[in-house]
Order: C-alpha cells, then structure tokens, then sequence
C-alpha cells in the first residue's frame, strides 16, 4: 500500500511529498530553499503550486495555537 507521503510531487526529479515535508520542518521554508534541498521544481515547472501549498500547509501545522 503507498503512503501519501509517498505520492511524488515533483516528476522531474523524483521528489515525494514525505522528502518535502521533511525538508520544511528541517527549515526550508520557502520555495527557493526547497528548490535547493531537494531538486524539486527544477525542471517543468509545474509542481511550483504544489510546493506552495505544501508550505502553507506546514506552516499552519507548525504554527502555536491561536496564532494564526
């Protein structure tokens, strides 16, 4: 069975959504810094809206309660 986090997000190079994750909570918290950890959106181009939801989405995780 595959894991969500196993879905790839970036065809080019092969990049999973679990290596991004893992990459934000490591502190790359923007889509250049992503670029530069992983290799995704280095290529086509067409997973840059995924990598900016996948931001969004762990920055809302990380965030305190009533933060936001």
């Amino acid at each position: 069975m595959t894991s969500p986090c196993d879905l790839l997000v970036c065809l080019c190079f092969q990049v999973s959504e679990g290596e991004l994750i893992e990459a934000i909570r490591a502190g790359h918290r923007d889509v250049d810094a992503l670029r530069e950890a992983t290799g995704a959106n280095t290529g086509c181009g067409d997973c840059l809206e995924d990598l900016e939801d996948l931001l969004a989405h762990e920055g809302q995780e990380s965030a305190p309660p009533g933060s936001l």
